[in-house]
């Protein structure tokens, strides 16, 4: 696949967003990722002062504490946007890596560029803004399971969301996406295989 083709992928997704954008007034370059499975887009502490595009692959972002340990914040399924809103409007360092859980294809664009000469275009702003608003919701109800789900069915909810992944990648890294132990994790499905069984 050729930049000019990548690049429309990314015209495409925004388009979706809502109205057509005018892209003429784009002419930041645009850059081509080719992450194979386990390597980084980039680690946690580093800059990424960019505008990712997923184009193809699953990604997830991963936080390490001060004492090491590993924490999935989220998983990401190409097409679409990933990386920090954060480290690209702050220009400060990034507070978690990305990691490819399969071969990914991944574009990006310098964001102070990119929004400078997007900026007047009230169509991609008003798209910018739907994307966002996506990501609040998004947080938003995560942040409520924590609070009123039990951990079976916060991870009912993640077979549903990722039917794909439960048997496809470490249970670390889903028993940390939910918030429990992989020995929780464990019991867990032991639990409902019990169940769907009998």
């Amino acid at each position: 696949m050729d930049r000019v083709q990548l690049q429309n992928n990314v015209f495409s997704y925004f388009n979706k967003l809502g109205d057509e954008i005018d892209w003429r007034a784009l002419s930041t370059p645009i850059e081509v990722h080719l992450i194979a499975k386990t390597q980084y887009l980039f680690q946690q502490g580093e800059s990424a002062e960019r505008l990712y595009f997923l184009h193809s692959g699953l990604v997830r972002y991963v936080s390490v504490s001060s004492e090491g340990k590993e924490f999935t914040q989220t998983f990401a399924k190409g097409p679409r946007i990933i990386g920090s809103t954060r480290a690209m409007v702050t220009q400060s360092p990034v507070l978690f890596g990305i990691q490819a859980l399969e071969d990914s294809i991944i574009t990006s664009y310098n964001w102070a560029e990119f929004y400078q000469q997007m900026r007047h275009d009230k169509a991609f702003l008003e798209c910018y803004i739907h994307f966002l608003e996506a990501i609040f919701i998004a947080k938003e109800e995560r942040e409520s399971a924590f609070v009123k789900d039990s951990a079976e069915r916060r991870y009912l909810e993640f077979c549903v969301s990722y039917p794909e992944l439960k048997d496809q990648i470490p249970q670390q890294y889903i028993a940390s996406y939910i918030g429990i132990t992989p020995v929780a994790l464990s019991r867990i499905r032991q639990k409902l295989k019990l169940r769907n069984h009998s």
